[in-house]
C-alpha cells in the first residue's frame, strides 16, 4: 500500500500546489479592478476540494500581501450561510456579520461603514422579528435593540444603501466576502443568497467568493426562476472557476494511504494481502469517486473497527462499508439476505432455477435496488457489480454461475471473512460480546498455551456449548499452526475429546465432536516430519488413559480405511496416509496391547465408545474379545448395553428403532430376553440410561411381535410399554 500520514484534505492541497492553481487565482483576484461588485464562483462537487482550494487561495492572498501596509490589505470576511435554518435569519445575520466586523475595527473609516450597514439593515422590515437576538451582539451594546427599532420605520432603504456605497467607495481596501457550501442551503435560501449579492448587498470594492456545486445551485435557481437557473447564475457570476478534477492516480493514492493508516492503528484486525488486492480492485476502488467519499468511508470503517476490529477481515469490512456509503439500498438487502449470499445454517429448499436464470434474476434485483437509491449503472457496470458481489460472497457466485472456484470455508473461517456463514452477522451487528470465540483468545491457546491450558479452554467451551464452534475454528487454523505446536494441540484433543463428546451431544449433526477432532489430528500429524509421526502416535497410545484411548482407536481406524483395510474392503478411502502400511500394522499391535492392558482392570463397557473398541478387537484378536465378552455377559447390565450395536435408532419427526441380527455373534435371543426380564422385574432396568431402556423395549417388542409396525418401532409404542412395566413394578413393590 501507498502510505502517508497527511490529513485527507492535504492531498488536494498537494495537487493544487503542484499545479499552481491556487496561486494563479489569488493573483488574479488582487489584480482585478473591482470598483463595483465582483462575484467569483468556485464550482466543484462534494469532495472535489472546493474548501481546500478556497483556503489555499486566501492563504496565497495573505502571502502576496506580506509587503503591503496593513491599512491597504484586503479585508476578508467569512460568512457561513448554512448555519441558519430560516431565510430571514440568514439575511439578518449577513448584515450583522458585516456590521460587527467593521464596527469592531480600529480604523475609524471602517467604523463608519459598520454604523451605516447597521442603519441600512434596520431599514428592512424583515428584521423586526429578530431584534431580541440583535441585543445580544457585542458590538451593538445594551441599547442596540432600541436604536435599531427607533430607526426602523423612519429611514429610507435606498438612502441608507447609498450611504454605505459612498463610504465603501471612499476607502481603498478591497473587501472579500467568502461563502462556502452554498449548495447545502434550501432552494429558497439559495435564491436569497444570490438576490442578496446581486441587489441588496451589491457594494463597490466588494468581491464575493462563492464555493458550491453548480449543478445543485442551478437546479435550485431553476425552481424559483421559472426554469432559467443557468442564465440567472451567469448574470451574477463574473468569474466562473471550474475545479480541475483530481487525477485517478492521486485519488487512488489518497484512498490507499488513509486505509493503510487505519490498518496501522488497528493491529488486531484480520488482513490477508491477496484477498485485499482482489476485494479492493473490484469492490472498493471503482465506487469511491472523490475525497469526500474517502473521508466518509474512512470514518465509517474506523468507527466499526473500534467495536469489532479484531474479529473481522479488513478488506471485507471496507467493502461492505463502501456499499453502505455508496449503495445504501444494496447494503440493506445484503444484511437481510444472508442465506442467499452465504448459505443457510438450517435445511434450505433447493432452487430449481439454472445458474443463468438465477444470474438474470439477481441482476434485476440489483438494478431495482439501485433505482430505489436514485442510482443507475450502465449494463457493463451492472455486470461488474454483480461480479463484485460474487467475489465477496463465493457461495452466491457459485449459485449464479459467476464464480468457478470452490468456496474454501476453512480459510473464510480462519480469516473471519464475511462470506463464512458464522462470521456474516458480526459485520452488521458490530457487537464483540456476541462473538463466541475471540481471535486473541483462540490464537493464544492454539499457538502459545501449555497443553493443560488448552485442555481447560476446550472443556470450558464445551460447558458453554461452544465446543463445535471451537473445534471448527481450530480446524480452520490448521494451515498456520507450526509443526512445533502439533504435539501440544494433538495431545490436548486426545485428552479431552471423550469427555467433550458426552458434554455436547449433537444428534442432528452428521459428525460428532470426536470426529472433527480426529480429522484435525490427521492434519496436525501430517505437519510432522514423516519419521516423527509413528513415534508420536505410538507413544500417545501407550501413555493414554481409558478416555484418550477412544479417539486414538478412532484415528487408527481412519488410517486403516485410508489403506482400504477393515470396513473399506480393499477400497482405499480419501484420507491422508500419515504413516506407512508397515508402521500402521505395528500401530495395530501397540493399540491392541494397550486395550488389553486397560481391560485387565476395566470392562469393555467402561469405554464411552465401546462399540468401536469391540469392532477393532474383532479384527485384531477375535478370540480375545470373544472371551472378554463371555465374562462380561455374566452381568445382565452388560448384555443390555451390548444391544446398542444391534438396534438402530432413526431420527425423523420422532425416534424409531430397528432391530438387526448383530447380537447373534456373541449372544442368543434367549440370553437377551432373560436379561431384560430379570432387569425389569428387579427394577434395575429403570436405572439404566433412557436410551438403553428404549433399546431394550424395542428388542422385546420386536421379538414378541406386539408392535403395530413391520420394521421400525416408534417411540410412542416404546414409551407406552415402558410405562406399563414401571407401573407393574411399582405395584409389586408397594405390595
Amino acid at each position: 500500500m501507498f502510505y502517508s500520514d497527511k490529513p485527507i484534505s492535504s492531498h488536494y492541497e498537494d495537487v493544487f500546489h503542484r499545479s499552481g492553481f491556487a496561486k494563479v487565482l489569488a493573483k488574479s483576484m488582487l489584480d482585478m479592478d473591482n470598483t463595483e461588485t465582483y462575484t467569483i464562483g468556485l464550482f466543484g462537487k462534494w469532495g472535489s476540494g472546493k474548501t481546500s482550494l478556497l483556503n489555499m487561495m486566501l492563504n496565497e492572498i495573505e502571502t502576496l500581501q506580506n509587503d503591503i501596509p496593513e491599512d491597504n490589505k484586503c479585508i476578508i470576511i467569512h460568512f457561513e450561510p448554512w448555519n441558519f435554518s430560516d431565510t430571514n435569519q440568514l439575511l439578518n445575520q449577513f448584515f450583522v456579520r458585516l456590521a460587527n466586523y467593521f464596527s469592531s475595527n480600529k480604523d475609524k473609516n471602517l467604523n463608519k461603514i459598520g454604523a451605516a450597514i447597521e442603519k441600512y439593515a434596520n431599514a428592512f422590515e424583515f428584521l423586526e422579528a429578530f431584534h431580541p437576538a440583535l441585543k445580544l451582539i457585542p458590538f451593538l451594546g445594551k441599547n442596540a435593540g432600541k436604536k435599531m427599532q427607533k430607526g426602523l420605520n423612519d429611514k429610507d432603504t435606498l438612502q441608507q444603501k447609498e450611504l454605505v456605497v459612498n463610504l465603501l467607495k471612499q476607502q481603498s481596501r478591497r473587501i472579500i466576502i467568502v461563502m462556502d457550501d452554498i449548495d447545502r442551503l434550501s432552494n429558497d435560501q439559495i435564491r436569497q443568497v444570490f438576490q442578496l449579492i446581486s441587489s441588496v448587498a451589491k457594494f463597490p470594492n466588494t468581491t464575493y467568493l462563492l464555493a458550491f456545486d453548480k449543478d445543485i445551485v442551478v437546479k435550485a435557481l431553476s425552481k424559483v426562476q421559472e426554469g432559467h437557473g443557468e442564465d440567472y447564475l451567469e448574470k451574477i457570476i463574473q468569474m466562473p472557476i471550474h475545479l480541475p478534477e483530481i487525477q485517478y492516480d492521486d485519488l487512488r493514492q489518497v484512498l490507499l494511504s488513509h486505509l493503510y493508516n487505519i490498518l496501522e492503528k488497528n493491529k488486531n484486525v484480520g488482513f490477508e494481502q491477496s484477498h485485499w488486492d482482489n476485494i479492493f480492485s473490484k469492490c472498493i476502488e471503482p465506487y469511491i469517486e472523490n475525497i469526500r467519499d474517502i473521508n466518509r468511508l474512512c470514518n465509517i470503517v474506523q468507527f466499526k473497527l473500534t467495536s469489532i476490529g479484531s474479529e473481522i477481515d479488513f478488506a471485507d469490512m471496507v467493502a461492505i462499508s463502501t456499499f453502505e456509503l455508496v449503495f445504501p439500498e444494496i447494503y440493506t438487502w445484503i444484511k437481510s439476505h444472508k442465506s442467499i449470499l452465504v448459505g443457510a445454517s438450517t435445511f434450505e429448499l433447493p432452487d430449481k432455477r439454472t445458474p443463468d436464470e438465477q444470474y438474470e434474476h439477481y441482476k434485476k434485483v440489483i438494478e431495482q435496488l439501485l433505482s430505489k437509491n436514485g442510482e443507475t449503472l450502465e449494463k457493463n457496470s451492472l455486470v461488474k457489480f454483480v461480479d463484485c458481489l460474487s467475489l465477496l460472497f463465493p457461495y452466491f457466485g457459485n449459485k449464479i454461475g459467476r464464480s468457478y472456484t470452490p468456496s474454501d470455508t476453512n480459510t473464510q473461517m480462519r480469516l473471519n471473512q464475511i462470506s463464512h456463514i458464522e462470521k456474516f452477522d458480526r459485520y452488521f451487528h458490530l457487537d464483540i460480546e456476541s462473538v463466541p470465540l475471540k481471535k486473541v483468545d483462540l490464537m493464544y491457546v492454539v499457538l502459545e498455551s501449555s497443553c493443560k491450558e488448552l485442555e481447560d479452554f476446550l472443556l470450558n467451551q464445551a460447558k458453554n456449548e461452544k465446543s463445535f464452534e471451537l473445534i471448527k475454528e481450530i480446524g480452520a487454523l490448521l494451515p498456520i499452526i507450526p509443526s512445533n505446536r502439533v504435539k501440544t494441540v494433538s495431545q490436548a484433543l486426545i485428552n479431552t475429546s471423550a469427555e467433550i463428546n458426552t458434554i455436547t451431544p449433537k444428534p442432528f449433526l452428521s459428525m460428532s465432536y470426536g470426529s472433527y477432532a480426529e480429522l484435525a489430528m490427521i492434519e496436525l500429524i501430517d505437519k510432522l516430519l514423516p519419521e516423527e509421526r509413528y513415534p508420536f502416535i505410538s507413544t500417545s497410545i501407550e501413555n493414554s488413559t481409558l478416555d484418550g484411548l477412544q479417539i486414538l482407536a478412532s484415528l487408527i481406524n481412519t488410517m486403516e480405511l485410508s489403506y482400504g483395510r477393515l470396513a473399506a474392503n480393499g477400497q482405499e478411502r480419501n484420507y491422508k496416509k500419515i504413516v506407512t502400511l508397515d508402521e500402521l500394522i505395528q500401530l495395530e499391535t501397540v493399540l491392541c496391547t494397550k486395550i488389553k492392558s486397560v481391560l485387565k482392570t476395566h470392562s469393555l463397557f467402561d469405554f464411552r465408545e465401546w462399540g468401536l473398541i469391540c469392532y477393532l478387537l474383532e479384527f485384531f484378536d477375535n478370540d480375545y474379545i470373544r472371551n472378554h465378552l463371555i465374562k462380561a455377559f455374566s452381568e445382565d447390565a452388560n448384555i443390555l448395553k451390548y444391544l446398542a450395536i444391534t438396534v438402530n435408532v432413526w431420527i425423523g419427526n420422532d425416534y424409531s428403532y430397528e432391530v438387526r441380527e448383530e447380537y447373534t455373534k456373541f449372544l442368543t435371543k434367549e440370553q437377551i430376553m432373560d436379561a431384560i426380564n430379570r432387569q425389569k422385574e428387579n427394577g434395575l432396568l429403570f436405572k439404566l440410561p433412557e436410551r438403553i431402556q428404549s433399546i431394550c423395549v424395542a428388542f422385546f417388542l420386536h421379538e414378541h411381535g406386539t408392535h403395530t409396525h413391520s420394521k421400525n418401532i416408534p417411540q410412542k409404542d416404546i414409551d407406552d410399554m415402558l410405562n406399563i412395566w414401571r407401573k407393574n413394578f411399582n405395584e409389586k413393590a408397594n405390595v
